[in-house]
C-alpha cells in the first residue's frame, strides 16, 4: 500500500478557506475510488456525486420546475466560465452583469471576454452589500432592438460575496423579474455551504434547495470551507449540462479517472457540512467581537470593517483602522502567521484556541505598534474591498 502524504497544517493560515491541507483520513478515502472515465461517464464516485449535490442538497429542482442535473468540474472558475457561455448560447453582442466585486469578473482572469466575447457591466451594490433589483434595473442594457447595444442577457450573483449572505427575499426579487425579461440567472455558490448555515429561519439543505429553485445554474465548491483540495459542481438543466460538457472537454476540463478526486470531495462535503461549517462561522464572529473589544478597551485603537461579518471572513480595513499593510504582513510574519492583506479567512484548520490566541496576538502587536509609532499609509493598504 502506498505511503500517506505527510500531513502538515494550515493552523496560522488566514489567508483563505482553501488553503485547508488535507488529512490522513481524506488521503485514505482515495483506496477504493473507482476507476472508470468520467468522460465517458463510466466513473461511478463522479456520477454519485453529481447526482447527490443536484439531489439532496439542492433538491433536484431549479426555477421553473427545471430538472437539476450536477457536472463535476476541476475548479468553480471552470464552472462559472462554463456557465456564462453556455447561458449566452455563442450568440454576441450581449452583456452580462453583476457585482463590482464579484469573483465571475475580478478573479477569473477576464474569462468573460476571453470565452465568452461578453460585454461585463460591473454593478455598485447601491446598500454596499448585496445587488439590488432596482440596482439591477438601473444599470442593465435591454434588448430594445438598439443595434448599437450589447443586451443584458444573463446577471450573475454570488452568495456569499465577501463573507456577506445575499437577501432570500431580494433574491427572488431578481429571479422574479429575470424570467419575466427572458434573462438568464446564474448564482455563484462557491460558498453557498456557509450561507445555508448562516440561515436563521431554514435548514441548510432546505436554505440551499430553495436559492436553487431561484436560479437557472448554480456552482458550488468542495475546496473552499469543506477542505477537499480539488473540486467544484455545475448545477444546472439537462440541455444546459450537455452543452456546457461539450465545453468542459473544449477547455480541457475533462477529467479521465475522476473517481479519487470526487470521492475526496463527496468524503470532505460529508465530514464537514453542516456542523463544521456552522462551526467555524460562530468561532469567526466571536473572535471578531473579543478582538475589537480587546483592542479598544487595551490599546485604543478601533478596527474599522469593510464589511459586516457573517461568515466565516473578516475584512478588517486597513487604512480606515489606521494600519499600513507592509508593516501588518511583517508582525503577522513574525508571529508565524500567514496573512494577504485585511481580509482574514477562517476555515476548520485555523479555529483551535491556539490558532486564534495566535492571530489575535498579531493584533495587539500590531496596536502596541502604534502606540510608539505613527502610521504611514501605503498604496496597498489604503485598498476598497
Amino acid at each position: 500500500m502506498a505511503s500517506v502524504p505527510e500531513y502538515t497544517t494550515s493552523s496560522n493560515d488566514f489567508r483563505s478557506d482553501t488553503f485547508t491541507i488535507p488529512t490522513p483520513e481524506i488521503w485514505q478515502t482515495v483506496a477504493e475510488a473507482s476507476l472508470g472515465d468520467s468522460i465517458y461517464e463510466e466513473d461511478r464516485d463522479t456520477s454519485l456525486l453529481e447526482q447527490r449535490v443536484a439531489q439532496e442538497y439542492l433538491g433536484g429542482k431549479l426555477c421553473a420546475n427545471a430538472e437539476a442535473r450536477g457536472l463535476f468540474c476541476m475548479s468553480t472558475t471552470m464552472s462559472n466560465q462554463l456557465a456564462i457561455r453556455t447561458h449566452l448560447n455563442f450568440a454576441p453582442p450581449y452583456s452580462v452583469l453583476c457585482d463590482k466585486r464579484a469573483h465571475v469578473y475580478v478573479d477569473e482572469c477576464a474569462g468573460i471576454a476571453v470565452l465568452s466575447q461578453a460585454l461585463v457591466i460591473p454593478v455598485t451594490a447601491s446598500n454596499e452589500r448585496f445587488l439590488t433589483l432596482q440596482d439591477i434595473k438601473d444599470n442593465y442594457i435591454p434588448d430594445d432592438g438598439d443595434i448599437h447595444l450589447a443586451p443584458t442577457k444573463l446577471i450573475c450573483v454570488e452568495n456569499t460575496l465577501h463573507g456577506m449572505c445575499f437577501p432570500y427575499d431580494e433574491l427572488k426579487r431578481i429571479s422574479d423579474w429575470c424570467h419575466e425579461e427572458g434573462i438568464k440567472l446564474h448564482l455563484d455558490g462557491a460558498r453557498l455551504w456557509n450561507a445555508a448555515c448562516a440561515s436563521s429561519d431554514r435548514d441548510p439543505k432546505q436554505y440551499m434547495q430553495d436559492i436553487a429553485a431561484l436560479v437557472d445554474s448554480a456552482s458550488v465548491c468542495f475546496s473552499k470551507s469543506l477542505g477537499a483540495p480539488i473540486g467544484s459542481m455545475l448545477i444546472g438543466n439537462p440541455n444546459f449540462r450537455k452543452k456546457a460538457r461539450h465545453l468542459q472537454k473544449q477547455q480541457g476540463g475533462g477529467i479521465r479517472q475522476a473517481g479519487f478526486i470526487a470521492r475526496i470531495a463527496n468524503y470532505c462535503l460529508s465530514i464537514n457540512f453542516p456542523a463544521t461549517v456552522t462551526e467555524v462561522s460562530r468561532r469567526t464572529i466571536e473572535f471578531w467581537f473579543d478582538l475589537h473589544a480587546t483592542l479598544k478597551r487595551d490599546y485604543g485603537m478601533e478596527l474599522q470593517l469593510a464589511h459586516p461579518v457573517e461568515t466565516n471572513f473578516i475584512f478588517v480595513d486597513l487604512a480606515r483602522s489606521g494600519i499600513n499593510l507592509n508593516k501588518f504582513l511583517e508582525i503577522g510574519q513574525a508571529n508565524n502567521v500567514k496573512l494577504f492583506d485585511g481580509r482574514l479567512a477562517f476555515h476548520y484548520q485555523n479555529i483551535s484556541s491556539v490558532s486564534l490566541s495566535t492571530l489575535k496576538r498579531t493584533f495587539i502587536d500590531v496596536a502596541s505598534y502604534y502606540q510608539q509609532n505613527e502610521y504611514t499609509p501605503d498604496e496597498r493598504s489604503a485598498r476598497i474591498y
